[in-house]
C-alpha cells in the first residue's frame, strides 16, 4: 500500500493529465452531445479528486503521531488496480484520441469526433466508477476525522449507525439525488469555466463585499445592467466563499436563476436544492435521520416533500453552521413576479440567524425598496476586466493572435476601441471580439475597429453578416436554426430543433428514424453566439431579449419564411408513419411517444398558427391526404387536446374527444381557404366528433371570423348544437366576440335557442362581460324573461356577478329581476359588493314603509302559514335531525347557492356524463360509476340525497365543504388523496354531483372484512401512505376529522395503494401545523372520534391530533380485525359505555388476536391513542417510529410476552389482556 505522500504525488500527476483532457474537450466546439456529457462528467470527477488532494495536503501537515492514523481508504487510492490508476487510464485514452484532433483544429482543418456512442458509454461508466471510488474515500475520511477529533455520537446516532450500516452508501446517494432535481453545481462549473482568469478581482476586494463577508449577518445586493457580467461575478463569489471560508464551520449555498425556468423555480424547489447542497457535504453514513425518514415516507409512492417539510429540515441544518452564506444570481429571473422573488429571499432569511444573503439582479423600483437597508454594490463591466478578457481572446483567436504578433500596436487599438463601444457590457465586448475574429488582414481589422457598432441592433446586424460569411452549408444551417428560434410560438428545445431539421427533407408518410436525427451541438454551434442553450432544460433562446426585438423589426420577410418553414415541417411531422398506430390508449404509452417524438406537442398545437398571414395554397391537398389516415388524425387530435400543465393525474392522456373530423380539427386555426378546399373534396361541413362540436362551433369559439364566414357560405348549419346543446352563437357570446355574433345573427341564428339547463346566448354574453355583445343580442330580439332551470335570468346573472353596466342596460330595456330566490339572491350579493345604487334601481322602494312607525296588527287566520317548530339540538353518540322551517329552508337554499357560486359549479350533468351502476350508498349520498360522454373516461360521482327538509342545510354545508376542500387540495395534488374532477348541480336543489377519480378496488373496510385482518407488512404499506397524506393535509392547515376504513379507498389492492376520501367534515384551521385555531364542533364517526371531541361544549377544543387518534383506531383494526372501543364490551365486569371508553382511553390487546403482532406496532398504537392530545404523537413522530421503517430489526419484530405481568397502576392498561371473545368486522358483516 502507498503512503499519503506517494498518493498525494500521484493525485497531482493525474490532475495535470485531467486538465489536458478537459481542455481538449472544451476546445472542440463542434463535437457531438457526447462531448458535453463526457466533459461534464470529467469535471465532476476532477472536482472530487481536488477535494481529496486538499485532504491529503492537510494530512501531510499533521504531526507524525496523527499522520500515521490516517484511514486505510487513502492508501487504497494507489496501487496497480487502484482508483487513481483506473482514472488515469480513462484520461490517457481521451488524450490519445483528441490530441491529433486538436492539432487539426488549430490548423483550421476538418476533424471528426473519434468516439462512437458505445465507446462514450463505456468511458462514462468508468468515470462514474471513479467518482464512486473518490466519493467513498472522501466519506470514509470524514468519519475518521470526526473520530480523530473525539466527537461523540449520541445514543440515537449509534443505534442508527449499528442497525443501518449495510448498503448505506448507495442509499444515501439515492436520497441526495431525490431531494431535488434542480442541481446548480454543473451550472456553476460551466459558468466558472467561462470566466476569464484575472477578472472580477475588483469585486472580491471591494470594501463593502469584505465587510459583508466578515459580518455575522446581513444582505448584500449587487444590481447591474443587462450584460454587465453579474452571473460571472456570482460564480467568482461562490468560489471565493467555498475555497476561502471566512470562519470555521461555514457553508455556502447558491442558486442560479433563469428566466426561462421560472415555472420550475418554486420556493420548495429552490429550498430543496439548498438542502441537497448541504447533504452533499455529508458522508454517506451520517445523513440526518429526518432526511432519511422524509425519503422513506415519499419515495415509495412517488410523492414530493412539502414546503413546510423542507423548510423545517433546512432550518435545523442551517442552525448547525456558524455562518451560512446564500448566493442568489439573477433574482429578477427567479419567479413570475418580483414580489414572488422577494418572498423567496424572505424565506431564506427566515431560516436562522446565521444566514447571510447576496443577490445579483437588474435594478427595479420594487427591488430598490426591498433592499433599501441592505449593503449595495453596483455591477458594471470594469475597464480592467474588459482589457483582461480581450487580451485573452486575442491569444486564443488564431487569426487575431497572428495579426497582433506582427503589429504590437494593434492590440492596444483593439482594446481601446472595444472598451469605448461596450458601454459597460461584457455582452457587447464578446460580440465585438467575435466580429473581429474572422478578419483576414490587419487592415481589415483596423477598418472594422472604426465601424464597430455602437448599438445593440447594429451589433446584431454585424453578427448576422458573420453568419452569412461562413461556408454556404453552415450559413444555411445557421439561418434556419436562428429564425426558427425567433419565430416559434414557444421556446424550442434542442430536441425540437433536431427533429425539425431531420424532418425537413422527409415527405408526407415517411418514417423518422434514429439515424435521421442530427447532432444538437452542430445545430446550435453555427449561430455566432446569438443563441444560448440551457444545460438543464435544453431550451434554446436568443442571447438577449433585445435580439428578439431586432429580428422582429429588421427581418420581417425572413421571419415569414421561417414561419412557413415551421408550418410545413410541422405538418410533415404529423403525417409521419411513426404515428400510424393511432392514439395512445394509456398514459404510459403517451409518455413514451412524447419522449421519442418531442416535437409532436409543438407540431400538433401550432402547425397552423401562422398560416393566415402566409401563402398556403399547397396546404389544402396535403391536409386532404392527411385526412385519409384516420389513425394519424386521431393521434394528432389526442396530442392537440393535451393540457399544457404537467401530466400527473390518472388518465391525463385519455381526456379528449374521439373521432374528431379533420374539418373540425383545423378549425382551431384561421384557414378559410383550406376549409373551402376540404368541403369541395367531399368533407361533410356539419361533421362532428364525440363532443358534438362542428367546424362552425369551434371556429366561433376561437374567434376566427374568416372561418365562420366561409363555413356559412358553404352551407354550415347555423344552429347546430354540441353535446352540451351549445350553438355557435352561444359559443361566440360566451367568449364575447361581437363580430361573429353579428355574422351568425345575420345568417338566421336563433337568438333564444337554449343550451343545457336552459342557458341562452344572452346569458352567455352577460357571463363574458361584453356589453356590446349583450346589446347586439338584445337588438336581435333576445328574451329578457327567459330563465334557467335555477330561476336565473340574464339580469340576475349580471347583477349577481357585479356587471353594473350590463345590468343597468338590461333594466333600461325593460328587464326585471326574476321572482323568487334567484332574484333576491342576486340583489343581496350585489349589495355585498357595494353596488347599492344598482340594487336600489332594481328592487322595490321600501323607503315609505321604513319611515312609518311599526303598528300593532290584530290576529287573523292566514291560510298556508307554515308552522315553526323549534327543537333543541342535543349532542350525543348518535346523529339527530332537526326540523327546519320553510323560510329557513328558503334561506338555506340561498346560502347554498351563494356557497356554490364561491367554489364554482357546472350545470347539465346528464349532458356530459352517463350515469352507470351504483357503487355505494351512505347517509347523505349515493356513489355511482359515470362515464364522460365525450372521452369515455370513467369516474366516480357522489350524488347528494335530501331525505327531509331538516337535513338540507347541514348536508348542503357538508357538500360545499367537501367540494371546496377537494378543489383546494387539487392545486397541489397528493397521490394518496382522491382527485377532484368536477361539480354539477341541478335546478331542483335535490341533487348535486361531485365527480371524482375512480378508485376501482373499493374501501379498505371491505378489504379488511374480506381478509379478516392485515399483516404487519400490509398495514405498514397502508400507513406509510396514510401518514404521508395526513402530513400533507396538516401542512396545508387542514384536518380531516373522519379518518376511518370506509373513507380509505384502494386504488390497487394488489399493491395496497390507498387514497383518502370523503372531505365532508374537513376544515382549514391554519396555515401549516405551527399555528392553528381551535375547533369546537361536535362531529365525526362514534367509534373513531378522539376524546377531546366528546368533551362538553364549554371545554371542547381540538385540532390536528384528532386525525392521529382516528388513524390509531384504524391501525388497531387493520392488525386485529375489530375496533378498540365498542358498545358490545359493556358488561358488569367492564361497565363503560363507548363514550367512557374513548374518554378514558380504555382498550387492550386481547389474546389470541394480538399474539402474532410485534411490540413495535403496539407501541405505535399506544402513542397514537393517548387521551391527552398534547402528548399524542404527531404525524411526523408516527413516520419516524421504528415500526414504520421498511425492515424492523428482528429482535423488535418478535412479540414479547410476559406470563405474569406486574400489577397495573390505576389508569394503566395492560398490553395483552386475558382472552375475551370479540366480534370481528368480518363477522359483523356476514
Amino acid at each position: 500500500m502507498s503512503g499519503p505522500l506517494n498518493v498525494s504525488t500521484s493525485v497531482v500527476a493525474v490532475l495535470q493529465l485531467a486538465a489536458t483532457a478537459t481542455q481538449y474537450l472544451k476546445d472542440i466546439k463542434h463535437g457531438s452531445a457526447d462531448r458535453s456529457r463526457l466533459r461534464d462528467e470529467l469535471r465532476i470527477t476532477v472536482c472530487l479528486l481536488e477535494m481529496l488532494q486538499d485532504r491529503l495536503e492537510d494530512s501531510n501537515d499533521l504531526p507524525d503521531s496523527e499522520n500515521t492514523r490516517m484511514p486505510q481508504s487513502i492508501s487504497l487510492l494507489g496501487g496497480a488496480d487502484g482508483p487513481l490508476h483506473l482514472f488515469r487510464q480513462v484520461l490517457e485514452e481521451i488524450v490519445a484520441e483528441l490530441a491529433p484532433q486538436d492539432k487539426f483544429r488549430q490548423l483550421s482543418k476538418p476533424f471528426t469526433w473519434p468516439f462512437d456512442k458505445k465507446k462514450v458509454a463505456e468511458l462514462l461508466t468508468r468515470l462514474e466508477r471513479s467518482k464512486s471510488h473518490f466519493s467513498l474515500v472522501l466519506q470514509n475520511n470524514i468519519v475518521d476525522l470526526v473520530r480523530l477529533a473525539n466527537l461523540k455520537l449520541d445514543k440515537i446516532g449509534d443505534k442508527v449507525e449499528s442497525s443501518e450500516a449495510k448498503s448505506r452508501d448507495s442509499d444515501s446517494q439515492k436520497i441526495i439525488n431525490w431531494i431535488s432535481s434542480l442541481s446548480f453545481r454543473s451550472r456553476h462549473v460551466n459558468v466558472l469555466d467561462s470566466v476569464q482568469p484575472g477578472t472580477g478581482i475588483w469585486l472580491l476586494e471591494h470594501a463593502t463585499f469584505r465587510d459583508w463577508v466578515k459580518s455575522k449577518t446581513g444582505t448584500l445586493w449587487c444590481p447591474g445592467i443587462p450584460g454587465a457580467g453579474k452571473t460571472s461575478l456570482a460564480s467568482l463569489i461562490i468560489k471565493h466563499l467555498e475555497q476561502e471560508p471566512p470562519q470555521e464551520n461555514t457553508f455556502c449555498s447558491f442558486i442560479y436563476c433563469d428566466y426561462h425556468q421560472r415555472s420550475a423555480q418554486t420556493q420548495v424547489a429552490l429550498l430543496s436544492s439548498m438542502l441537497q447542497q448541504i447533504l452533499q457535504s455529508y458522508s454517506s453514513d451520517v445523513l440526518p435521520s429526518e432526511v432519511v425518514t422524509l425519503y422513506n415516507q415519499h419515495q415509495k409512492y412517488k410523492t414530493h416533500p412539502t414546503l413546510a417539510q423542507i423548510t423545517e429540515i433546512l432550518g435545523k441544518l442551517v442552525s448547525t453552521f456558524e455562518t451560512f452564506h446564500v448566493v442568489v444570481d439573477a433574482l429578477d429571473e427567479c419567479a413570475e413576479s418580483e414580489e414572488d422573488a422577494l418572498r423567496f429571499i424572505s424565506a431564506i432569511s427566515s431560516l436562522g440567524s446565521s444566514v447571510k444573503v447576496l443577490c445579483t439582479s437588474r435594478s427595479s423600483s420594487v427591488f430598490d425598496a426591498y433592499f433599501s437597508t441592505a449593503s449595495k454594490i453596483e455591477i458594471s463591466a470594469q475597464q480592467a476586466d474588459i482589457t483582461t478578457f480581450i487580451t485573452a481572446c486575442l491569444q486564443d483567436q488564431v487569426r487575431l493572435s497572428k495579426h497582433v504578433v506582427k503589429d504590437a500596436s494593434l492590440k492596444e487599438d483593439i482594446i481601446g476601441a472595444i472598451i469605448q463601444e461596450s458601454q459597460g457590457m461584457f455582452l457587447l465586448a464578446k460580440l465585438h471580439v467575435e466580429s473581429l475574429s474572422r478578419k483576414i488582414s490587419r487592415k481589415d481589422v483596423r477598418l472594422a475597429l472604426k465601424t464597430l457598432p455602437s448599438t445593440l441592433d447594429a451589433t446584431y446586424s454585424d453578427a448576422l453578416e458573420r453568419i452569412y460569411s461562413q461556408d454556404s452549408e453552415s450559413a444555411e444551417l445557421a439561418e434556419l436554426i436562428l429564425f426558427w428560434v425567433v419565430s416559434a410560438k414557444r421556446s424550442l428545445t434542442v430536441q425540437d430543433l433536431q427533429h425539425l431539421y431531420a424532418t425537413r427533407e422527409l415527405s408526407d408518410g415517411d418514417s423518422l428514424d434514429e439515424d435521421d436525427i442530427p447532432d444538437g451541438d452542430i445545430l446550435t454551434g453555427v449561430c455566432s453566439g446569438l443563441i444560448i442553450v440551457d444545460e438543464e432544460s435544453q431550451l434554446v433562446r436568443l442571447v438577449h431579449y433585445t435580439a428578439q426585438q431586432y429580428f422582429e423589426n429588421c427581418h420581417h420577410t425572413r421571419l415569414l419564411e421561417a414561419k412557413m418553414s415551421l408550418a410545413n415541417i410541422s405538418l410533415t411531422y404529423l403525417t409521419l408513419s411513426n404515428f400510424s398506430s393511432g392514439f395512445c390508449t394509456t398514459d404510459e404509452a403517451m409518455s413514451l411517444r412524447l419522449k421519442q417524438f418531442p416535437f409532436l406537442l409543438y407540431a400538433s398545437k401550432y402547425w397552423g398558427s401562422d398560416l393566415a398571414e402566409l401563402d398556403c395554397t399547397d396546404i389544402g391537398p396535403r391536409i386532404e391526404k392527411f385526412s385519409s389516415e384516420a389513425a394519424a388524425v386521431e393521434a394528432v387530435n389526442q396530442a392537440w387536446s393535451l393540457k399544457t400543465r404537467k401530466f400527473q393525474h390518472t388518465n391525463w392522456s385519455q381526456e379528449f374527444p374521439r373521432h374528431v373530423p379533420v374539418l373540425v380539427l383545423i378549425s382551431a386555426f384561421c384557414l378559410p381557404e383550406v376549409l373551402q378546399y376540404l368541403v369541395s373534396k367531399g368533407h361533410k361541413i356539419n361533421a362532428r366528433g364525440s363532443d358534438g362540436e362542428t367546424a362552425l362551433i369551434r371556429s366561433a369559439g376561437f374567434g376566427h371570423v374568416e372561418n365562420v364566414q366561409a363555413l356559412l357560405r358553404l352551407g354550415a348549419e347555423v344552429d347546430a348544437q354540441d353535446h352540451m346543446d351549445e350553438t355557435a352563437l352561444q359559443r361566440a357570446a360566451r367568449v364575447g366576440n361581437e363580430t361573429i355574433a353579428k355574422i351568425l345573427l345575420e345568417k338566421g341564428a336563433d337568438v333564444n335557442m337554449k343550451a343545457a339547463s336552459d342557458l341562452t346566448a344572452l346569458m352567455s354574453a352577460v357571463s363574458s362581460g361584453n356589453l356590446e355583445v349583450v346589446k347586439t343580442l338584445v337588438e336581435a330580439g333576445a328574451d329578457f324573461k327567459a330563465e334557467t332551470v335555477w330561476g336565473d335570468s340574464a339580469l340576475s346573472i349580471a347583477t349577481r356577478s357585479g356587471q353594473e353596466g350590463i345590468a343597468s342596460f338590461l333594466f333600461d330595456q325593460g328587464a326585471i329581476l326574476p321572482k323568487g330566490p334567484a332574484g333576491r339572491r342576486a340583489s343581496i350579493i350585489a349589495s355585498r359588493k357595494g353596488l347599492h345604487q344598482l340594487v336600489r334601481k332594481l328592487t322595490a322602494n321600501y323607503d315609505a314603509v321604513a319611515d312609518k312607525p311599526l303598528e300593532r296588527q290584530s290576529s287573523r287566520l292566514m291560510e298556508g302559514l307554515a308552522d315553526i317548530q323549534e327543537t333543541e339540538q342535543v349532542a350525543s353518540d348518535t346523529k339527530t335531525e332537526e326540523t327546519i322551517p320553510e323560510q329557513t329552508r328558503t334561506d338555506s337554499r340561498t346560502e347554498f347557492l351563494d356557497d356554490m357560486e364561491e367554489i364554482g359549479y357546472n350545470i347539465g350533468f346528464h349532458k356530459r356524463y352517463d350515469l352507470l351502476q351504483q357503487l355505494g350508498k351512505g347517509h347523505y349520498a349515493e356513489v355511482y360509476l359515470c362515464a364522460n360522454r365525450v372521452t369515455g373516461v370513467r369516474y366516480a360521482v357522489k350524488v347528494r340525497i335530501f331525505v327531509s327538509q331538516a337535513s338540507e342545510k347541514q348536508r348542503s354545508a357538508e357538500l360545499f365543504r367537501e367540494a371546496k376542500m377537494m378543489r383546494f387540495l387539487q392545486r397541489d395534488p397528493h397521490p394518496n388523496i382522491l382527485r377532484f374532477v368536477d361539480l354539477f348541480a341541478e335546478h331542483s336543489f335535490e341533487k348535486t354531483y361531485l365527480i371524482m377519480e375512480l378508485v376501482p378496488d373499493g374501501e379498505l373496510f371491505n378489504y379488511i372484512v374480506l381478509n379478516t385482518r392485515l399483516s404487519e407488512d400490509e398495514s405498514r404499506k397502508v400507513f406509510l401512505q396514510l401518514f404521508s397524506a395526513l402530513e400533507f393535509l396538516h401542512d396545508q392547515g387542514c384536518i380531516h376529522r373522519d379518518i376511518k376504513p370506509e373513507n380509505i379507498l384502494l386504488a390497487d389492492k394488489e399493491n395496497l395503494v390507498i387514497k383518502i376520501s370523503d372531505f365532508g367534515l374537513a376544515k382549514i384551521i391554519g396555515h401549516g401545523t405551527e399555528k392553528w385555531e381551535w375547533v369546537t364542533t361536535l362531529c365525526g364517526t362514534p367509534s373513531y372520534v378522539a376524546p377531546e371531541i366528546l368533551a362538553t361544549d364549554s371545554k371542547r377544543k381540538y385540532g390536528f391530533p384528532v386525525d392521529i387518534w382516528s388513524s390509531g383506531v384504524v391501525l388497531y383494526i387493520c392488525l386485529c380485525g375489530f375496533p378498540p372501543f365498542s358498545d358490545e364490551l359493556y358488561s358488569k365486569e367492564f361497565p363503560f359505555t363507548l363514550t367512557q371508553q374513548i374518554k378514558t382511553g380504555r382498550f387492550d390487546y386481547p389474546s389470541p388476536y394480538w399474539d402474532p403482532v410485534g411490540d413495535p406496532a403496539l407501541d405505535l398504537i399506544d402513542s397514537m391513542l393517548v387521551v391527552d392530545m398534547e402528548k399524542r404523537f404527531t404525524v411526523r413522530q408516527c413516520l419516524e417510529h421504528p415500526w414504520m421503517r421498511e425492515a424492523v430489526p428482528q429482535i423488535l419484530a418478535e412479540p414479547i410476552r410476559t406470563e405474569s405481568p406486574e400489577p397495573m397502576e390505576e389508569g394503566e392498561e395492560r398490553r395483552n389482556a386475558p382472552f375475551q371473545k370479540r366480534s370481528l368486522i368480518s363477522d359483523l358483516n356476514k
